[in-house]
């Protein structure tokens, strides 16, 4: 044999290792002159398509921006140039399928490469991501979803030669992100975000809106400016039944853990962030503040010069005096004696011996340029106050804060109490108390249920005006971590 086809067969026999090597195992062999991100012989023969991108689709679907909307590899060249986005056919927007472009493939159908649609039962998530769950060096559409067990999975479609299969597994090695998330689904009943919509992450309630009240629904984006209310006309009211009452899909009676952020444009008074019930002082549970927010201490005077120039509190020797607010533990370092100085702040549970949630007129001092407000939480059974918790000065003004409501043991009628706020428990409630009764007819964000209510004894409340994000309840108790991690996802995503 002449050495010109031996050189020529050798020649052939490389190349066929070379290619079948790359349809095995992709990027294995490094080819020279190529730049770092493209791995695979085949990324010289093809390249993303010009028609659909980022910036581009077909005219013959609507992209959802919300789901992924990115480059990944499906095709298995080993580099990421298909472009995979959630679509749907112009003339039924709602029918969204996930589909991919397949790169060198520019002019034919977009999206041939494709899921079920959800009218063919497909489920969908905005915690969506592409990743290779088999291993088979395609990437694969992954979401997290209840399974048939109810539990919350990182479910994957998987890619093959044609299309993405009808079979799905569950990714065993999700990125840490992901792995966070799918802690804050498990045990969770609602989850309103407020960052890509209005909807209820677990799928169990609805939201009217009041007001026009709306959130931006701006394409896929890791921040958020939270969901704003005018303090005028908007609210949220949330419901599980057809009457607009909650409690069917979310038993308020195992409710043991709220979390929410909020952001205080102003301290309308006794404002709610939350505030469940059958009415004004029925079967309440509620979290906001104490009137027009903490009053200031001006010329060593607490109270209002109510009597020309003179001071309701009478002159020295004559009666009792003002006193700086100090804890009993401070007050037994600093007095002999602390008996005749010492009045228990802390709330009682008997309720004829609670002060008023909404104190008079006159009575809160000056608020006018209050800089911080007391955090309020309150349950009532029937007409009776059974439980209140007071955080003084806790809330800032115009500046976010994290606060969390949760139960701290696992007793199933009167559990310890937790306030959290921005990730650190500050106090805790020892024998609590859980929402009284397990359906209410009036759910509110943003607004209270004492709103028209008016006496000489109460003042009306007003609406929350500010903004809110991420608000969450449990119905089984959570550890510390999940609310310090649940602190730094909001943190993050609210640019903080």
């Amino acid at each position: 044999m002449s050495v010109f086809p031996l050189l020529l067969l050798i020649t052939i026999i490389i190349l066929g290792i070379v290619v079948s090597t790359e349809l095995i195992a992709p990027g294995l062999i490094k080819e020279g002159f190529q730049s770092q991100n493209e791995t695979s012989y085949w990324t010289f023969f093809v390249s993303p398509r010009s028609d659909i991108g980022p910036s581009q689709e077909d005219q013959t679907y609507t992209r959802d921006p919300r789901f992924f909307n990115d480059y990944a590899d499906v095709t298995r060249i080993g580099t990421a140039y298909d472009f995979c986005r959630m679509i749907a056919p112009v003339n039924d927007p709602t029918n969204l399928f996930f589909a991919c472009a397949l790169a060198g493939t520019d002019n034919l159908d977009s999206a041939k490469f494709l899921t079920p649609s959800v009218k063919d039962g497909f489920q969908v998530s905005y915690d969506d991501y592409m990743r290779d769950a088999n291993g088979d060096g395609r990437d694969d559409y992954c979401r997290i979803i209840k399974s048939g067990d109810s539990s919350w999975q990182p479910t994957c479609v998987v890619s093959t030669d044609t299309g993405f299969d009808s079979k799905e597994i569950v990714d065993s090695a999700p990125p840490p992100d992901i792995q966070t998330l799918l802690t804050f689904y498990q045990a969770c009943v609602v989850w309103l975000r407020m960052m890509s919509d209005l909807k209820d992450t677990i799928g169990n309630i609805t939201v009217q809106t009041a007001g026009g009240i709306a959130i931006d629904e701006r394409p896929r984006r890791d921040t958020s400016d939270g969901l704003q209310f005018n303090g005028i006309n908007q609210f949220l009211r949330i419901s599980d039944m057809p009457d607009l009452s909650l409690g069917f899909h979310v038993p308020l009676r195992s409710v043991r853990v709220f979390m929410v952020w909020a952001k205080f444009d102003a301290f309308t008074n006794n404002a709610k962030l939350f505030d469940f019930g059958n009415g004004k002082a029925q079967d309440n549970v509620f979290l906001g503040i104490l009137g027009k927010g903490d009053p200031k201490v001006s010329g060593g005077a607490l109270r209002p010069l109510i009597c020309g120039d003179e001071s309701t509190v009478p002159p020295a020797g004559s009666g009792a005096q003002l006193v700086t607010e100090m804890s009993p533990q401070r007050l037994m370092e600093t007095s002999s004696a602390n008996i005749n100085e010492y009045v228990c702040l802390d709330p009682e549970l008997s309720p004829r011996r609670l002060s008023p949630s909404f104190p008079p007129t006159g009575m809160t001092g000056d608020t006018k340029n209050a800089t911080t407000a007391t955090l309020i939480y309150e349950v009532w059974d029937k007409q009776a106050r059974k439980m209140r918790i007071k955080a003084n000065g806790a809330v800032p003004l115009g500046k976010w804060v994290h606060i969390a409501i949760a139960a701290t043991n696992d007793d199933a009628f009167r559990p310890n109490l937790g306030v959290y706020i921005n990730g650190v428990k500050i106090i805790e409630k020892e024998g609590g108390f859980l929402p009284s009764t397990g359906s209410m007819t009036n759910c509110y964000l943003g607004k209270s249920n004492w709103m028209n209510a008016t006496s000489q004894y109460e003042n009306r409340d007003e609406l929350f005006k500010g903004s809110m994000f991420d608000f969450r309840m449990y119905q089984g108790s959570v550890s510390e971590q999940l609310i310090q991690d649940t602190y730094s996802w909001g943190k993050s995503r609210l640019n903080l």
